[in-house]
């Protein structure tokens, strides 16, 4: 069944609302990830797991919602990847091409941003398990690593 004008319109913009969405997903994502951090420092252990269930849940809608754009680009008969949205970007007039590129590398940045902070949090939470284990004495060199 061939795509009408319409149909074509209605997908761009369930894209366009999808990328401006997901901006404030990743910024809520960050803002989470910098909570995770503090309750990690502050050992509080109630809260973060309150928190990771919050992240997961985040997490899951941004799965999902990434896999819905991907979807739209492919009924649109685009590429699933940059390309595919940087295409989109050119159909559109002036303005809105300018607004959607800045969009869509805002949503990059927000997603380097969230990835770098789970890594630094990743890391933190090694730190703290190495030093419990060091403490328990569950380590194979524990008499010898004084």
């Amino acid at each position: 069944m061939k795509m009408t004008a319409n149909d074509k319109l209605q997908n761009v913009k369930a894209l366009l609302r999808n990328i401006l969405d997901d901006n404030d997903r990743y910024q809520q994502v960050l803002t989470l990830l910098e909570q995770q951090r503090i309750t990690m420092i502050r050992r509080q252990s109630d809260e973060l797991l309150a928190l990771n269930d919050t992240l997961r849940a985040q997490c899951q809608s941004l799965t999902d919602s990434a896999t819905e754009r991907r979807h739209l680009l492919k009924a649109l008969g685009l590429e699933a990847n940059k390309r595919g949205i940087d295409t989109v970007c050119n159909w559109l007039p002036a303005a809105q091409k300018s607004l959607a590129q800045e969009s869509w590398k805002t949503l990059e940045r927000l997603v380097k941003r969230c990835r770098d902070y789970n890594e630094k949090n990743g890391e933190l939470l090694t730190r703290q398990y190495e030093f419990v284990q060091r403490f328990l004495g569950n380590n194979d060199d524990f008499l010898y690593s004084r």
